[in-house]
């Protein structure tokens, strides 16, 4: 009796255990298979048409993708300036927020309330007619605190064109995420452990050189500052990850530490 009393016992702290364990290692599968919202079949055309990354998910990742585009057009504003929005601007901009954080299902862009859509490229005035319209993209500061600018032509390229590792949707949902710890300094704090800032600080800087001293296939554009050499880094992560992984395996590495993608496999 007391042997079994025993092992009573001993199956009722089992229990518990197991279920807690079975959390820890499915929990993100699980979390995202309870909360799986349907896509309509006119997004779902769209993504097949023009979203290479999703095209090549398997089948279970492409239902996980279209739940997450769901959830994030279901929270996020859509405003046109000098244009309608369209349903195609609307999965492409959501596209762009959910590859980089594909792997954080429960990830929300907490410091955007809005996405707004110029139908062209734009000047420091926000205007889309008249010289020096060279914005194609922009992350909002100031009395646009919240919210991303994006030319529908420079959002359409990013997806027409996987050739030359630039998306500018992308990059710039690159800098929301730098930003979600209060900085846009180029380090990720809300993805990156603290044990890897300094060594990630130490490989930007050394491809910043590299690119300085035309020894790197890496847009110039990188240079700037470290906030634009990680989003310049992501566009070509994302869009050309086995040519990166070749030219520069250690940025690969921390790209794919960082985002828990391995884009390559």
């Amino acid at each position: 009796m007391e042997t079994l009393n025993t092992l009573v016992y001993f199956l009722i702290l089992l229990v518990p255990v197991t279920i807690v364990g079975f959390i820890v290692v499915y929990g993100k599968g699980i979390y995202r298979q309870l909360n799986l919202k349907k896509m309509p079949d006119n997004r779902r055309i769209i993504l097949n048409s023009d979203v290479k990354y999703y095209i090549i998910l398997t089948e279970k990742n492409k239902r996980l993708f279209e739940s997450s585009v769901e959830r994030f057009l279901a929270t996020c504003k859509f405003t046109g300036v000098d244009t309608t929005v369209t349903e195609k601007d609307r999965v492409l901009v959501a596209a762009s927020a959910i590859i980089p954080v594909f792997s954080y299902p429960e990830w929300e862009y907490s410091v955007l309330n809005e996405v707004i859509i110029y139908p062209d490229n734009f000047n420091e005035e926000f205007e889309t007619t008249g010289p020096d319209r060279f914005f194609r993209g922009l992350v909002g500061f100031g009395f646009l605190e919240g919210k991303l600018l994006i030319s529908r032509t420079a959002l359409y390229e990013g997806f027409d064109d996987f050739s030359d590792a630039r998306n500018t949707c992308i990059h710039e949902f690159i800098h929301l995420i730098d930003k979600e710890d209060g900085e846009v300094d180029g380090i990720p704090k809300a993805l990156l452990d603290k044990k890897f800032l300094i060594p990630w600080m130490f490989i930007m800087n050394k491809e910043i050189r590299k690119i300085k001293d035309g020894k790197s296939d890496i847009h110039p554009y990188a240079t700037k500052n470290a906030a634009e050499f990680f989003s310049v880094s992501c566009e070509y992560f994302f869009e050309r990850p086995d040519e990166l992984k070749l030219k520069h395996p250690e940025l690969y590495r921390f790209m794919k530490n960082i985002f828990e993608q391995h884009p390559t496999a």
